[in-house]
């Protein structure tokens, strides 16, 4: 056992000095040598720049089928319920909030379609509060907040998931208190 304790401490010795000699002796004069220079330093292309590694030579690849962004359930599974129960107060004040940030520019406060835009030349949306408005499911309105519909552009990127919902909640607050008669 002493033998082996001496012959290990003295490899260990040699190693640490054959590490401190090989250090000093490299200085900048001599660098590393690199076995495989293409994995450290690989050629970058920007998203839109041709690429010649692709029979297309396109940079940005379509993902594979099937995935998800991070971070994201997928968005077909979404359903056709609103997660949130109607009587749900935080979500209708949330909801409030959304509705007013992101659809009252153009739909105004009622939802009737009156909003500022409307007033600066820009054309008119539809009542939320018509006919085919009401009769559209919370999953119909919840993807056109997502993807846009006609005119409206998508909100996907600037609303959160449960936002998007919240929203249609009060959505849903504002068709019922709307009377019958203005239901255009």
């Amino acid at each position: 056992m002493k033998a082996l304790t001496i012959v290990l401490g003295f490899a260990l010795v040699v190693s640490l000095g054959l590490n401190v000699a090989i250090r000093r002796g490299s200085g900048s004069a001599h660098p590393p040598l690199e076995y495989f220079p293409d994995m450290v330093r690989t050629p970058r292309y920007n998203a839109f720049e041709a690429n010649p590694n692709f029979a297309d030579g396109m940079t940005l690849r379509t993902p594979p089928v099937g995935t998800v962004p991070r971070g994201l359930p997928p968005s077909e599974e979404e359903g056709d319920d609103n997660p949130f129960a109607a009587d749900n107060q935080a979500a209708l004040e949330r909801g409030a909030e959304m509705f007013n940030t992101y659809c009252v520019p153009c739909h105004g406060m009622k939802g009737e379609g009156d909003g500022l835009v409307v007033q600066h030349g820009y054309p008119a949306p539809p009542s939320l509060s018509s006919p085919g408005t009401r009769s559209m499911t919370d999953a119909d309105i919840y993807a056109a907040i997502t993807n846009g519909l006609g005119g409206m552009p998508s909100y996907g990127g600037q609303m959160a998931r449960d936002d998007r919902w919240k929203a249609i909640l009060h959505l849903r607050k504002l068709q019922e208190s709307a009377p019958a008669e203005a239901a255009r």
